[in-house]
């Protein structure tokens, strides 16, 4: 993946865990999740640039508050585990599913105010899979100043009668297998507690690229 590309499924990414897609008119629950989360998050940022754009720690806690509402961060840290959280506590996979967005929050957090203001979601539809159990949304996240949409569909499940995402597909690269890759070798060899410290600490950085070198 070229360093452009990179840095764009990035920060899509991100964009994309924290403000999830408008809905049409006719809305299923889940749809509906999704845009409360849109207009709320659209809506603090414009009314507090200015605070977030002074307060680093301000715009972070704000980020990490609204994914916390909506992405279900523990069941798509052991996703990513994999095989490995098997033998994990529920702890350790809270604790590495909150240490990787952290990761990826510190990082684009920035970029993601300045370009917010002028992002546009655009809902393309919906469709159930395992008899209704997840359903997939699918939507375009496009720039206003004129740049290709950008392909992103969300994963969400029904968690004691809330729907919830918890993976996150930009242009057919999936956030849990992308970072599957990345991690697998990493636990393999250092164990959980070691990689989840790594990330809190910044020695290591989610990269999109480590799984396919």
């Amino acid at each position: 993946m070229k360093i452009f590309s990179k840095l764009r499924f990035l920060l899509t990414l991100v964009m994309a865990l924290v403000t999830l897609p408008l809905a049409a008119a006719a809305e299923s629950p889940a749809a509906a999740v999704v845009r409360t989360s849109t207009e709320r998050i659209l809506a603090e940022i414009k009314a507090r640039r200015s605070e977030f754009e002074a307060n680093d720690q301000v715009l972070n806690d704000f980020i990490r508050d609204e994914l916390d509402k909506v992405f279900d961060t523990p069941y798509s840290a052991r996703l990513v585990l994999g095989v490995h959280s098997r033998s994990a506590t529920p702890e350790q996979i809270t604790a590495f599913g909150k240490a990787l967005s952290n990761n990826l929050m510190k990082r684009y957090c920035t970029a993601l105010l300045k370009t917010a203001s002028d992002t546009r979601l655009k809902m393309l539809g919906e469709s159930a899979l395992s008899g209704g159990k997840i359903i997939r949304v699918k939507s375009q996240i496009a720039r206003g100043d004129g740049g290709v949409p950008v392909a992103v569909d969300y994963l969400l499940r029904d968690v004691s009668g809330q729907w919830r995402a918890f993976d996150v597909i930009i242009e057919g690269v999936s956030y849990v297998q992308t970072f599957r890759s990345q991690f697998d070798p990493l636990l393999r060899s250092k164990g959980i507690d070691a990689v989840t410290r790594d990330l809190q600490e910044g020695r290591i950085e989610a990269d999109p690229d480590a799984g396919r070198k």
